[in-house]
């Protein structure tokens, strides 16, 4: 049994799409696991998620599915061709190093949205407490958006970016069942997790209602619901 630490949830389900990445790979490989509502200052890294599986301790999204799929001999249909690979290569940096942080600015930088995005996020804070820490994660969270470059971006460029990065997406999927064939891949974790977030946090942003734009988004949803098993307990 995988111990997997991750944020609590927001508007009632898993709104991380590095922590559900991971705990759709789980369940797509139908590798059992426990979900540890953990603070991300007792992370290894000071980042969700990590597991911890037999005693050992793995930090980082990408790094936990590498691990995980060598210890379970590629559960997800592997060998994959170099074009299956290098296609999903980049649909997985498209999702985690371009539109993750536009979706990042829309929630913690984007005065439009931030209200609901602290209430959500903080609402289990003891009063003493509950002013105080969201005002000091959404400072870092800003640093690290304009260390980055997203939140030195006027807002409408930011959104224009994340649009076409939904535009590439959907012409990408619009060419099989899955992220990079008929079948499931390691990719379709990061995908789903990523679509998941935009489309069923209902959080009304410009980039979610870009994204209802197009049905092959809502579709492939409903593909990977099929195949996914039902969710354990948290502890």
């Amino acid at each position: 049994m995988i111990d997997l630490h991750q944020f609590p949830l927001a508007w009632g389900v898993n709104a991380s799409p590095f922590c559900l990445k991971v705990e759709t790979y789980c369940r797509l490989a139908g590798i059992d696991y426990r979900l540890c509502p953990t603070p991300p200052f007792k992370a290894p890294r000071g980042k969700l998620p990590y597991i911890v599986d037999d005693g050992r301790t793995i930090a980082d999204s990408r790094e936990i599915l590498a691990y995980l799929g060598l210890r379970r001999d590629y559960p997800l249909g592997s060998p994959l061709t170099d074009e299956q690979i290098t296609t999903g290569h980049l649909l997985r940096q498209l999702c985690e190093e371009s539109l993750y942080f536009s979706m990042l600015y829309s929630r913690w930088m984007d005065d439009a949205y931030w209200a609901e995005t602290r209430v959500e996020f903080f609402q289990s804070l003891p009063p003493g407490v509950s002013s105080l820490v969201p005002h000091v994660a959404r400072r870092g969270v800003i640093a690290a958006l304009k260390g980055q470059g997203f939140g030195r971006c006027p807002t409408p460029e930011v959104y224009a970016r994340a649009a076409a990065d939904l535009d590439a997406l959907a012409w990408a999927l619009g060419r099989h069942p899955f992220a990079v064939g008929g079948a499931p891949t390691e990719y379709d974790a990061t995908v789903y997790a990523f679509l998941f977030n935009l489309l069923r946090v209902p959080q009304d942003t410009p980039i979610r209602r870009h994204a209802l734009n197009h049905p092959v988004f809502a579709d492939y949803l409903q593909r990977m619901d099929m195949l996914l098993a039902p969710q354990p307990c948290a502890l």
